[in-house]
């Protein structure tokens, strides 16, 4: 009997991680982050960034790059440098390679414009944030 419940459970915990990867599990998580961005709910979404995360950010009009880190990221968020403004999202495409999940989509508030690409590492049995790369408009 016992080894029956542990075979069980094994297929439950692969189902478990299988159905994860799913696009519905990775758009929910996406809409998750964006939100809690748009809301500098940082306790929320700390997490849900990988450690290696990074990203790169061209905002039109001017001749550079912008990057930074997870640390850097989540301490602008603190010090309402970004977020605090809702945005509309609309999602182009999800797509998938292996262990990522790649998310193209325009946000929009009533102050920027931004058409992204966003890449989510699955580690652990969850999606976390490990790319950005973002065009920003102002309006």
């Amino acid at each position: 009997m016992f080894g029956i419940l542990v075979i069980l459970g094994g297929f439950m915990i692969t189902n478990e991680v299988v159905v994860g990867k799913d696009e519905e599990s990775l758009r929910k998580e996406f809409l998750f982050i964006m939100k809690n961005i748009d809301g500098r709910n940082v306790s929320e979404i700390e997490s849900k960034f990988h450690s290696d995360y990074s990203d790169s950010v061209y905002i039109k009009g001017n001749d550079q790059v912008f990057s930074s880190n997870k640390a850097n990221y989540i301490q602008s968020l603190k010090e309402g440098k970004i977020g605090g403004v809702e945005r509309a999202v609309l999602i182009h495409s999800i797509d998938f390679i292996d262990q990522f999940g790649f998310v193209k989509v325009d946000l929009e508030s009533h102050v920027m414009k931004f058409r992204s690409m966003y890449i989510l590492y699955f580690e652990g049995g969850e999606w976390k944030l490990i790319k950005a790369v973002v065009v920003a408009e102002k309006k």
